[in-house]
């Protein structure tokens, strides 16, 4: 299996809304437990910065109490709380010089068997990502994992939580998501579908021709948050087809309306910037989704079904092993890793990118 529990909290429309009712109740009783797993949460939290609050709590008294809880604390502190009857731990994550505002994505994962356990917390809009590892994590039961997901009796989440996702296995973190299956690139032969390449195939790209993939590879996701499905639309923005993409893939967007509002020729654009408009759509319905990577020697501009998009950026990875090793790049060797210095294009802000659609629309 994998992500077993998939659910938008503050959603209007639940991410699996075929999934039949479970019991919202606290009771207990016979249950499985997950001896490994993990725990993903997606949150916008706007512009303002959040100083404290709680993300989630799930407080279940009874004669086998459960507890747990997320919380910002005053004192700049990511605080993961977990108790099962007489069991509990308590992890404190610095966040530093982290500014909690826009979208953060949050992980736990425990291996009981290992007795160890990580929490990841990484801010959206500039790819900073914090990590704690800790032992004697203790496991979730399934009844809790569905009863979280449900959003049963004795479970909050923050107004901005858009996204809870629970999974038996040790899941990735970090790199984002790009294009699904079918996506087809173009290459020296012409186009051809993402799934079908292999490292070492050449690619075309925008600024220096035909270039070897140094890396591919595919990552299951939950079909929430910061990986809901978005639907582009042709012939708008050159597509050939439609195609599907994660909402933070970029892509690089030229003409009048670039000049005049941002003094560049070409600008990158994530896919849910063009969003409620005729160009690109969120795509609904879906549990989980598959998407494809495509690492280069560096960060290049490919074409995607005639329409210019980024191919993986990981920034300096390479020089942050412990880090690498809980993503979904750590079966290579980080000498083998490239180190990407910059983005090929400026990449525009949310706010700017609401001005580029605006400005689109009006034509």
């Amino acid at each position: 299996m994998s992500w077993i529990a998939v659910a938008e909290p503050n959603a209007a429309t639940p991410a699996n809304p075929t999934a039949p009712p479970t019991d919202t109740s606290c009771a207990t009783g016979t249950d499985t437990f997950l001896m490994r797993g993990s725990l993903h949460l997606e949150a916008d939290l706007g512009r303002a910065h959040l100083k404290e609050g709680t993300l989630v709590l799930m407080h279940c008294p009874g004669e086998t109490p459960r507890h747990l809880s997320i919380q910002i604390t005053p004192g700049g502190h990511v605080v993961l709380a977990h108790r099962m009857g007489r069991h509990r731990y308590q992890v404190t994550l610095d966040r530093g010089a982290m500014h909690l505002s826009g979208r953060i994505r949050l992980t736990l994962s425990w291996n009981v068997p290992a007795h160890w356990g990580l929490i990841s917390l990484a801010e959206a809009a500039n790819g900073a990502l914090i990590q704690k590892e800790f032992t004697d994590p203790l496991p979730l039961s399934r009844g809790d994992a569905d009863h979280l997901a449900q959003g049963g009796a004795g479970v909050h989440f923050h107004p901005g939580v858009d996204c809870l996702a629970i999974s038996d296995r040790l899941m990735p973190v970090g790199v984002s998501p790009s294009f699904a299956a079918g996506t087809p690139l173009r290459t020296p032969g012409g186009h051809t579908a993402v799934e079908q390449l292999r490292p070492g195939d050449l690619v075309e790209t925008r600024d220096n021709g035909a270039q070897p993939i140094r890396w591919i590879g595919a990552h299951e996701v939950p079909a929430c948050g910061q990986a809901a499905p978005v639907q582009l639309f042709a012939p708008y923005l050159g597509l050939l087809r439609d195609v599907i993409v994660a909402p933070d893939q970029r892509l690089l967007m030229a003409g009048a309306e670039v000049e005049y509002l941002f003094g560049e020729e070409e600008v990158l654009i994530e896919a849910q910037g063009l969003c409620q408009s005729p160009f690109a759509a969120p795509r609904r319905g879906q549990k989980v989704m598959r998407y494809f990577q495509v690492l280069l020697d560096r960060h290049e501009i490919l074409e995607a079904a005639g329409c210019p998009m980024e191919s993986l950026f990981i920034g300096r990875l390479r020089e942050m092993p412990e880090v690498q090793a809980t993503t979904i790049l750590s079966g290579i060797k980080a000498v083998n890793l490239p180190c990407h210095t910059g983005l090929a294009r400026r990449a525009l802000r949310d706010f700017e990118a609401a001005t580029l659609r605006a400005a689109l629309m009006s034509r």
